[in-house]
Order: structure tokens, then C-alpha cells, then sequence
């Protein structure tokens, strides 16, 4: 009674989520990329999503494959929503991030209009002090997007006849429940598509890191 008491959250709004028609992503004005590939960084290990791949000139981040909490792991949140909770407790599912942080107008602030034929050119330390504040220290502009692929992990069911058998339940030497015995690597990962669930979250996580946001 304890455990379905327990799981009635869980199965709360359990629909299966729609496929994205498109990228996750927003714009952001990132008045220092490095620091905010460091505080992506972060974030991501924060929620167990840790990082096998970045490359900081391309403003890239990809997590390695890591198994989503079950629904007695509250703590975790790459499972969204009752569905996903529930399909992370009864299957092994994986899920990796991708985090591009991709430059606008060639990642720095446009620069100053030129003169027009025959006009003098301004003085560079009129226009300094003449330009507004705000435009002559506006940070520059990137596109921050956010993909999640998820996995799930197939290996074919063997056949347990007796108690010792249950013991090599995942060998490859006893044959399958069509009593074939298979040679080689039969496990595999199946693909799942993307979390647009667990896209949004991230990406809501991320723009809480740079205060000057803007929408796509």
C-alpha cells in the first residue's frame, strides 16, 4: 500500500511527450563566454550530467551517457514529468546532452557605423565618449541550444530453467527465449529520439546564468 501510495506522483500527467519540431534554443547576451562555458559546466555536473566532450572554441558541450534516475531517486532531474520517471523505473534508459553556445554577428558587439563618402571621420575619442554607455558595453550575442538524445538498453531475454541459471541470466550462455544461443555482442542501445521535456529545463537553467536574456 506504502509503494503505491508512493508512486501515485509518479504516474500523475503520465503522457508520452511530443517529439520538438525544432531546436531548444534562445538568444543571450554573454558578457564573457568563458565564464559562462564554466558556469554551463557546473551546472550540468550538478544534476550527474558530467561532461565527456568540450570544446571551448566552438562553444560545445557533450555529456557522456548517463542512466536517468528511477522514481526513488528524487534528487535526480534528467527524468521530467510522471511518463519519463515511470519508463526511467522500468527500463535503462540514457540520456546525453549536447550544449552549443553558438556566436551572433561573429560573437562581437556590431561595431560603429563608417562614415559616409566625403565626411570626415569622427574622432575616436568623440565617438567613445558621444556613444551611449550601454551600446559601446553591450555584451555579444549567442544562440544557446540545448539537445537531449535518449537510449534504451535491448538485450535479448534468456531462458532460466534452473536456480543456478538465474545466476547467468546476462551470459551469453544460455540461449534465448527462442532457444537460440547467440555469439558475439547482442546488447545494444536503441534510440529514442530527444527529451524536450528535459531540453526546456536545461535551457531555463542556463539562461538563469546570464541575466540579459532575450528570446529567439
Amino acid at each position: 500500500m506504502t509503494a503505491g501510495l508512493t508512486l501515485l506522483p509518479v504516474l500523475c500527467g503520465c503522457q508520452t511527450p511530443g517529439q520538438p519540431t525544432g531546436p531548444t534554443a534562445t538568444t543571450l547576451r554573454i558578457p564573457d563566454h568563458d565564464a559562462f562555458l564554466d558556469n554551463s559546466l557546473s551546472l550540468l555536473r550538478r544534476y550527474d550530467l558530467q561532461p565527456e566532450y568540450v570544446d571551448r572554441t566552438n562553444g560545445l558541450i557533450v555529456t557522456r551517457p548517463t542512466t536517468s534516475g528511477q522514481w526513488f531517486e528524487w534528487w535526480r532531474v534528467d527524468s521530467q514529468g510522471g511518463y519519463q520517471t515511470l519508463e526511467s523505473s522500468l527500463n535503462t534508459i540514457q540520456r546525453t546532452v549536447t550544449v552549443n553556445v553558438e556566436p551572433l554577428d561573429g560573437g562581437v558587439p556590431a561595431a560603429a557605423d563608417e562614415p559616409a563618402a566625403g565626411q570626415p571621420a569622427a574622432s575616436p575619442s568623440l565617438s567613445a565618449s558621444s556613444a551611449p554607455a550601454d551600446v559601446a558595453s553591450a555584451p555579444a550575442r549567442y544562440r544557446v541550444a540545448v539537445r537531449v538524445d535518449k537510449s534504451r538498453y535491448s538485450a535479448p531475454e534468456r531462458q532460466v530453467t534452473t536456480a543456478s541459471g538465474a545466476l547467468g541470466i546476462y551470459s551469453e550462455r544460455l540461449p534465448t527465449t527462442e532457444g537460440l544461443r547467440t555469439k558475439g555482442h547482442t546488447v545494444q542501445w536503441v534510440p529514442l529520439g530527444r527529451d524536450p521535456l528535459l531540453e526546456a529545463f536545461l535551457l531555463k537553467k542556463l539562461t538563469a546564468l546570464c541575466p540579459e536574456a532575450a528570446a529567439e
